[in-house]
């Protein structure tokens, strides 16, 4: 849980001291959900801070950079660590579980108003001891200006 503290207070500083404006949202993944706070998603590089709901409560750290960039639409790869408790049903106990995540997607922005976007996203995720699985899901992104 301190790693998850650390982390937390780490981005809420990065964000502070950025001067991008801001972007909120939720992705709907098909491992668990995030509720997503982040930089300006339509820069070159952007980075996004998710807090993980669900049975498991975590943090995952996204940096990510802008291969394509239009005014309806950007696509985007990048670096992810997650940090969460993990329930461990056979050992009946919780155990701190770091992982990095290589998520890619599109930020589509169909709408005349581009400040929101919908959100398609895959991500390969790797274990040390769970082994690796592929996370993809949908969202939506609202960004301040």
């Amino acid at each position: 849980m301190k790693k998850l503290l650390f982390a937390s207070l780490f981005f809420l500083g990065l964000i502070h001291v950025s001067t991008a404006q801001v972007s909120v949202g939720i992705n709907l993944q098909n491992t668990r959900n995030f509720i997503t706070v982040g930089t300006n998603p339509d820069k070159e590089f952007f980075f996004d801070g998710r807090l993980g709901l669900g049975r498991e409560i975590g943090l995952e750290l996204v940096g990510a950079y802008n291969f394509v960039q239009k005014s309806n639409a950007n696509a985007y790869v990048g670096l992810g660590l997650g940090l969460f408790d993990h329930y461990h049903p056979r050992k009946d106990r919780y155990y701190d579980e770091t992982y990095f995540a290589i998520p890619f997607g599109a930020l589509i922005k169909p709408f005349d108003n581009k400040n929101f976007g919908i959100l398609i996203e895959a991500a390969p995720i790797f274990y040390d001891d769970y082994g690796s699985y592929l996370r993809g899901g949908i969202g939506f992104k609202y960004t301040f200006r």
